[in-house]
């Protein structure tokens, strides 16, 4: 019995934490989420770059929801802006400086893909 409700609990989590998903993501909570270095020190320069180089993204990402994809274009656009937003900041930042970020981020990056690809862009 113990078991059952213990299940059940746990659906009930599930899907009050994918009903938040679906409400959405807006921009400001995003930038913050995107401009984490957790702990990797940065110039002003590259902050600044790295900052640019997630404003850019936040913007693109926002602007895919007013194209009436579907899910499945939508995610490959996702995917592809990641992507860009990486060879901008490889080529800024340079390859050693943005691959210790990188490693320490991509964990956080890949979950943070996960909640856009499931959430609607809020403004």
């Amino acid at each position: 019995m113990k078991e059952l409700i213990f299940k059940a609990i746990l659906i009930i989590a599930f899907f009050i934490s994918s009903i938040s998903f679906a409400q959405g993501i807006n921009k400001k909570s995003l930038l913050n989420e995107l401009n984490k270095t957790y702990g990797i020190a940065l110039s002003e320069d590259e902050k600044t770059y790295y900052e640019n180089a997630n404003n850019q993204l936040v913007l693109e990402l926002f602007t895919i929801d007013e194209k009436n994809l579907s899910k499945e274009d939508r995610n490959k656009q996702i995917d592809k802006l990641f992507d860009k937003r990486d060879k901008t900041l490889t080529s800024s930042l340079g390859i050693n400086k943005y691959s210790d970020i990188k490693a320490k981020t991509d964990e956080k990056i890949a979950q943070t893909i996960q909640k856009i690809k499931e959430a609607k862009m809020a403004p």
